[in-house]
């Protein structure tokens, strides 16, 4: 019998020498409960923002895409610049001249389309006059790096007049969102630009 009760007193203190490593352990983890936690959140937000980061690469474009700022503006057209964004610091037209464009897709035909137009040069308050089939919609429009957003029909001819030209001439910016297109000008004071807005086919 002695025997008996010295086997079960054995794993009985091994089992309490084993409860008290166990129960030290809950112990020892229960200081800083919050840690595993902290420790996921924070993999979990560095991961989201890696992610971000990555499809903000594939969405969001400059007109730095295009080549320089020269070249961009010598092309006439581009697909990647933001409306708003000024592309000199100094006062300068990289040599282009006065030209009417046609917008092609720029809307449903019959419906409505938004013209955003800015200074893309430094900022000098330009002013021109904004007319849609020859009724002015905006007889006097500063220009400055904030983009003006004008409703038009499409389809329709938008014609853009200089009206102050306050030194190195009137350079302006035309975007059409429909079809993410920029139009590069300029346009001398009492000179006009047309702007042919076609629907889609």
């Amino acid at each position: 019998m002695k025997k008996v009760k010295k086997q079960s007193n054995q794993p009985a203190a091994e089992y309490d020498q084993q409860g008290n490593e166990f129960s030290q352990d809950e112990t020892q983890q229960e200081i800083v409960p919050h840690q595993t936690l902290l420790r996921k959140s924070l993999g979990w937000t560095a991961l989201t923002i890696v992610g971000l980061a990555i499809l903000s690469g594939f969405f969001t474009t400059s007109f730095s895409d295009e080549g320089t700022a020269e070249e961009v503006v010598a092309n006439r057209i581009s697909n990647a610049t933001e409306a708003g964004e000024s592309l000199f610091e100094e006062e300068t037209n990289a040599n282009i001249e006065a030209r009417d464009f046609e917008v092609t897709n720029a809307g449903g035909d019959g419906g409505e389309a938004r013209m955003l137009i800015w200074d893309f040069n430094k900022v000098d308050l330009d002013e021109v006059a904004v007319l849609v089939d020859g009724v002015p919609v905006k007889e006097k429009l500063i220009l400055s790096e904030n983009a003006a957003a004008i409703s038009i029909p499409v389809p329709s001819t938008v014609t853009v007049r200089g009206v102050k030209d306050l030194g190195g001439g009137i350079s302006y910016a035309v975007k059409f969102p429909n079809n993410d297109t920029t139009y590069f000008n300029v346009v001398a004071a009492g000179q006009n630009n047309t702007y042919t807005v076609l629907p889609r086919p």
